[in-house]
């Protein structure tokens, strides 16, 4: 039975305002609705396909910013967990395809349409139809990096330390929202036997900067938020959460730091 993690205990939203005259939603298979996140100024958006009811949850499949995966389900009664009721729950998986979002991500509609993403406070919203989605606008460095004379550039270094783990980051194509690449661990103090090489993801998202490196299911993503004064130094802070993709919520947590050249 598909239950909806206890990490929505922690979730706040606003309190609802009127209630939609499409409410409750009637879910069909075939059905197909519109989603969309904005996060620092960027829209990204999915066409989700609503498939076979699995479990008590409709199995789908979204297509915008990225493929990858999904339950939906209604709630009329108290959802699993949380004092909520009358939602509507997207539970999205890590995508299976290239994307500046690379992580997993649950989100509950109220009957206004509109909700937060679960432990983020991401404003989200869900409508019936599809709608045109696709990448957000060409994004570039966060205005502290660039007057810190930090922006990477093509064939760069960076260091990367999280969960008692380094690699060295190597930039090697620039993208629209930033740059991919390749990791390599360099120092391994976790006690775990991890593959050496990894993929690289740097993506722009207005002031903050992300970093995903991945390798088979595990995803690792570092957080690095606004920090002129730890970008002239060299070294900056943020917070890593280790996913697996497939999956919804972190793995583990643990506060990562980056050493620029």
């Amino acid at each position: 039975m598909w239950l909806i993690k206890v990490l929505l205990l922690l979730a706040t939203f606003g309190t609802a305002l009127a209630q939609s005259s499409n409410w409750p939603p009637k879910l069909e298979t075939g059905q197909v609705w519109n989603f969309a996140i904005e996060f620092s100024g960027q829209r990204y958006a999915w066409n989700v396909q609503l498939g076979p009811i699995q479990g008590g949850a409709f199995a789908a499949s979204a297509e915008g910013l990225d493929k990858r995966s999904a339950q939906v389900a209604y709630f009329a009664d108290t959802l699993p967990g949380t004092n909520y009721k009358n939602v509507l729950v997207f539970d999205f998986k890590a995508p299976t395809t290239p994307s500046s979002f690379a992580s997993p991500f649950t989100c509950i509609i109220q009957s206004n349409g509109q909700g937060s993403v679960v432990m983020a406070g991401i404003p989200c919203r869900a409508s019936l139809g599809a709608a045109a989605v696709g990448a957000p606008s060409t994004a570039g460095a966060p205005i502290w990096l660039k007057e810190a004379r930090k922006e990477p550039v093509p064939g760069q270094t960076w260091r990367l330390e999280a969960f008692n783990v380094a690699w060295n980051l190597s930039f090697s194509k620039a993208e629209s929202d930033g740059f991919s690449g390749t990791a390599k661990i360099v120092e391994n103090r976790s006690g775990d036997p991890l593959p050496a090489d990894w993929a690289l993801r740097l993506t722009y998202l207005g002031r903050t900067i992300r970093l995903d490196i991945s390798v088979g299911q595990a995803i690792i993503s570092c957080l690095l938020e606004d920090q002129y004064q730890n970008a002239v130094n060299g070294t900056l802070r943020g917070e890593a959460n280790l996913f697996s993709q497939g999956q919804q919520g972190s793995r583990g947590q643990s506060s990562c730091r980056v050493v620029l050249p």
